[in-house]
């Protein structure tokens, strides 16, 4: 039945009959009210005014509106909830008293069980308007009076409570029931308006706290593009207050295009953007992404657009932190007591208390790429990225885009939103150009334009980016000597040659220093203990070690395969005898060490190369070009 149908008078007999029969059934004395009828505490009924406080307050605020209408000495309203308890009354003393008299008063609670038939008690029963006059009440105490009731309903079938108004039966007009009724559902409508703007407080606020939770920078922007809104995020990163109701353009040009935004969402993610504001430059990385409302009569339709965005140093150190870049090494890890080695780290402690340039020179294998981590752990760049990058392991051609970066179709092959280069990859931390004795002539003006000016640019671009990278250099090279020989240009080596630190060959710091390290591999490679026989240790310290600390772990590695009973002995080593030509290991340049480890080498392998280049830990493209190398000097 409808909540909200006023009855007929014929049908309203009919359930005003049907009510007397209830009621007679339930074993309502007519004559006075039930002395058992249920009843409330005043704690309880404050209880239950708390529980539908929302309904209270605006049925209140009704009544109080109403009621100057009605004759205040005559008539009552009330505010009854939803299972029958009346919660709050007006009217005069005189009538507020009669109405006590017959236990309609707050706290009492009118049902067909407890009263028989009552305005309150059929309207609960049938959730319709109801009007009734005098003997239409069952209990004789309740004649003279007239009672009007109508329910109210928040969401369909939610019943609220009621709204009833009660006066003298001389008094009856159906007026009242319609009066009652109107009341009734403005009540619940607002009860709903309240609820709905509660939830979109409470939506608001729980979007305002995901909002502020991102992470990162969002600004909404409405179809004109204009600023909604900005969180706190984005203001930080952008150094900026309150931009709200502004065109986004005061913040730079983005070129936003709202129709690719809405058709093609895929080619608005990670896009690179530089926005200034107030003198400003920033470098961003930001996604769009269209909102649509879901409104049914506007539904699919774009609304607006939702910017995310952080900058684009803190996305880097958040991939390096991926990406594994972090340097791992500490001085903690270089191992070795011998005055060489010593010498060298005492160096490198005081290299990583600046920002100087370091230049580490020694043969492949001596450790260079762990001192160049041990420094930028040691310095106040720690905590930001160390990329490395092998200079002499990238075909020329490639090396620049590697180094420098490229714009978005800078050439064939190009990611379709180009990429950065090394060096801005490192801005705040470290570049290690490890092999840069190999780089090509071409690349070497390139770089040393970079750090002369402190700016990139990337492959296709127009504009500098300024990167901030301290650079440690790393090579097996002698600089001085390429120099001579015209393959390295001087004013680079001068510009790489700040800091330079020597890191000895492994035969040259002596017998206490390859036993720690041989001891140190076997400690973190080995499941269980290892005892090193005599002899074992003899080999280890009478080997020349052309590939030197790379080649002993190697060689670690490999005899914990071959050993028996946690015994490692000389036959498990697997060490060739020492060639005459590496025992004069002073002899010469670096290159001329080189060329004699390479030698020692190839003649350990039987000529094999591809043993030879794992023996010396370099690549095979790089042997095959050393030995080349090597071929055109004996020659010339």
């Amino acid at each position: 039945m409808d909540g909200e149908t006023i009855l007929s008078p014929e049908r309203m007999r009919i359930e005003i009959e049907a009510s007397h029969e209830r009621s007679r059934r339930y074993g309502i004395c007519p004559d006075e009210r039930n002395s058992y009828q249920e009843r409330l505490s005043p704690a309880d009924l404050e209880k239950r005014r708390r529980l539908h406080k929302d309904f209270l307050d605006v049925a209140i605020a009704h009544i109080n509106g109403f009621y100057d209408l009605l004759l205040p000495s005559d008539f009552m309203m009330a505010a009854v909830d939803n299972e029958g308890y009346i919660l709050h009354m007006v009217g005069s003393k005189e009538i507020l008293a009669k109405l006590a008299e017959r236990n309609c008063a707050p706290s009492f609670r009118f049902t067909e069980r407890d009263v028989g038939t009552s305005a309150i008690s059929l309207c609960l029963e049938k959730r319709i308007p109801v009007l009734l006059n005098d003997k239409d009440i069952y209990c004789k105490q309740a004649h003279g009076f007239t009672n009007a009731a109508a329910p109210v309903f928040g969401q369909p079938d939610e019943l609220l409570g009621i709204m009833v108004v009660s006066g003298s039966a001389h008094l009856v007009h159906p007026h009242t029931l319609i009066m009652i009724a109107s009341t009734a559902r403005s009540v619940g409508r607002q009860v709903l308006l309240l609820r709905r703007n509660k939830q979109l407080a409470l939506n608001m606020g729980f979007l305002d706290s995901i909002i502020e939770a991102a992470g990162m920078g969002l600004i909404a922007l409405d179809m004109d593009l204009k600023i909604w809104r900005i969180n706190q995020r984005g203001k930080k990163i952008l150094g900026i207050g309150d931009l709200t109701g502004k065109p986004v353009s005061v913040l730079g040009d983005m070129r936003l295009d709202l129709d690719d935004i809405r058709n093609n969402p895929g080619a608005w993610v990670n896009r690179e953007c530089h926005l200034t504001h107030d003198g400003r430059d920033g470098h961003f990385l930001f996604n769009a992404r269209p909102v649509m409302s879901r409104d049914n009569e506007r539904d699919n339709e774009m609304v607006g657009v939702v910017l995310a965005f952080e900058g684009i140093g803190a996305i880097r150190r958040l991939a390096n932190d991926i990406a594994g870049t972090k340097a791992f090494y500490t001085f903690d890890h270089l191992i070795g007591k011998s005055a060489a080695f010593t010498s060298a780290l005492d160096l490198a402690r005081r290299a990583a208390q600046t920002d100087a340039t370091v230049l580490l020179q020694g043969e492949t294998g001596t450790g260079k790429e762990l001192f160049a981590q041990a420094i930028h752990n040691g310095g106040p760049r720690q905590k930001n990225a160390f990329v490395p990058i092998n200079c002499g392991a990238i075909p020329g051609e490639l090396l620049e885009s590697e180094l420098f970066g490229y714009t978005e179709g800078a050439f064939t092959g190009a990611h379709k939103r180009g990429r950065p280069g090394k060096f801005e990859l490192a801005h705040g931390g470290t570049l290690l150009l490890d092999e840069i004795g190999d780089m090509p002539p071409g690349m070497q003006v390139k770089l040393l334009r970079v750090l002369q000016s402190g700016e990139v640019y990337r492959i296709g671009a127009q504009k500098p980016v300024v990167v901030n990278a301290r650079i440690i250099a790393c090579t097996h090279v002698d600089l001085s000597r390429a120099v001579a020989k015209g393959l390295f240009r001087e004013d680079l080596f001068y510009r790489l040659n700040v800091f330079p630190i020597a890191i000895p060959p492994l035969r040259e710091r002596g017998a206490e220093d390859i036993l720690a390290l041989a001891r140190f591999f076997l400690e973190h490679k080995a499941a269980s203990p290892l005892q090193l026989t005599s002899a074992a240790m003899e080999a280890l310290t009478n080997y020349r070690w052309p590939g030197n600390i790379r080649e002993l772990e190697n060689t670690i590695e490999r005899a914990l395969h071959l050993h028996e009973n946690n015994v490692l002995d000389v036959q498990h080593l697997g060490l060739a005898p020492t060639s005459k030509k590496s025992v004069q290991p002073h002899a010469g340049t670096l290159e001329d060490i080189e060329q004699d480890m390479i030698a020692t080498a190839l003649e350990q392998t039987n000529s094999n190369m591809a043993a030879t280049a794992k023996l010396l830990g370099i690549s095979r493209a790089t042997l095959y070009r050393k030995v080349k190398q090597r071929q055109k000097e004996s020659t010339a």
